[in-house]
């Protein structure tokens, strides 16, 4: 260390092939991570009525989720760059995954749950931070790079999609089962696979005060955004299953509303980047928060399956607006030698949203009635913001 910086040493440039295996087995281990994310959502109904349980309590232990995500991704940071040995990292992340799959399965108290998510949360940090460098490494020198690191773009929509339909398949047990044998897949094959593959290639940083880069418009609006966003998701996906449980819904149509979110996400990309490009970030972030708004009002005042598919594609394309944007201002606010630290920010601010999201829409709807939540975080998301976007510069 000198001057403020962290050095990595550099690891072998791995061959053709053995770049191409890491990519894969990285991409894997991102779309199993999201299939973690998801599926477990279609079952929120289940959970609450098996652990007797109100919307307050599943809110607030389904955010063990971000808890644990906040307290271990900046040690097992640490530890990935202190150690270098990515694969291991990813296997202990792939196997806490399974734990926790295993852990759901047999869920007879809140506590129990609890935990479970707990560990989901530790093995999507632990997925994140080791796979992500590590994917980048693999792609170094190729003439294809831009198209190769697209593939943990496409792993994470995908994962995304397939959680919430996986979790709709079956009785209770079947998703969980699929999430435990996906995890221990992918983490026998990286404590075995990335053994040689593991070390970080180098990077350098300068350590910024994270007021500091908060100072920076850009920077600020993207960790907004994606804390905004996910406030929303993160009460919807708890809140909403249990709305239309009341409407006496099935389980596996509320795992294909969440996937079409999902696809519709996914999908939009291409034309949010050609916005981006075309309008600049302020009319597409603002649009985007108007949607969210617009769309979490409409789903609760609508009954029927038919009328939520449109707002859920709606919404789905409001949350690609949201996260594609804050990234792209991350990107754009950061210069060379603090962009760990600002997608750093960015990380904990999708954290710290998923977490106010399900316990505040919890209580909110406990101590009110369940449509509240959904016009709060809605128009709040839209009001910040606004409030902000117009105070900001164009990029």
């Amino acid at each position: 260390m000198s001057n403020g910086k962290i050095q990595i040493q550099n690891s072998n440039n791995p061959n053709r092939f053995s770049r191409i295996f890491t990519l894969l087995i990285c991409c894997g281990v991102i779309f199993t991570d999201m299939v973690g994310y998801g599926v477990i959502t279609p079952s929120v109904p289940i959970f609450a009525k098996l652990l007797k349980a109100s919307d307050a309590q599943i809110g607030l232990a389904l955010s063990a989720y971000s808890v644990a995500f906040i307290l271990v991704i900046l040690p097992f940071g640490y530890f990935v760059d202190k150690v270098g040995r990515n694969g291991l990292v990813i296997g202990l992340g792939m196997l806490c995954l399974a734990v926790s799959s295993l852990t759901l399965i047999f869920t007879t108290s809140i506590w129990i749950l609890v935990t479970a998510r707990a560990f989901q949360g530790v093995a999507s940090a632990i997925a994140w931070v080791a796979a992500q460098p590590l994917a980048s490494r693999a792609t170094e020198g190729s003439k294809r790079k831009g198209l190769e690191i697209s593939l943990i773009s496409t792993a994470f929509g995908l994962g995304l999609i397939a959680g919430p339909l996986i979790g709709g398949v079956g009785d209770f047990k079947t998703p969980f089962i699929i999430c435990f044998v996906l995890a221990m897949c992918f983490s026998v094959t990286s404590f075995v696979g990335l053994r040689e593959q593991g070390k970080v290639d180098a990077v350098s940083y300068s350590r910024k005060g994270i007021m500091f880069l908060l100072k920076n418009s850009g920077i600020f609006i993207g960790c907004l955004s994606i804390f905004s966003i996910y406030c929303c998701i993160g009460m919807a996906e708890v809140l909403f299953p249990l709305y239309m449980d009341s409407l006496s819904f099935l389980k596996s149509d509320i795992g294909f509303l969440f996937g079409i979110l999902s696809v519709s996400l996914t999908i939009a990309q291409p034309l949010i980047g050609i916005a981006i490009s075309r309008f600049g970030t302020n009319p597409v972030i603002f649009s985007g928060s108007l949607i969210t708004a617009v769309s979490l009002s409409m789903m609760v005042n609508l009954s029927s399956f038919n009328s939520w598919i449109p707002v859920f594609i709606l919404l789905g394309i409001a949350m690609g607006m949201l996260v594609t944007t804050s990234m792209f201002l991350i990107s754009k606010g950061a210069v060379q030698g603090e962009q760990g630290m600002a997608y750093g920010l960015w990380n904990l601010s999708f954290s710290i949203g998923y977490l106010i999201g399900p316990s505040t829409g919890g209580i909110i709807s406990d101590l009110s009635d369940i449509k509240v939540p959904f016009y709060f975080f809605g128009w709040a998301t839209f009001a910040l913001i606004a409030v902000f976007v117009v105070k900001q510069k164009k990029y």
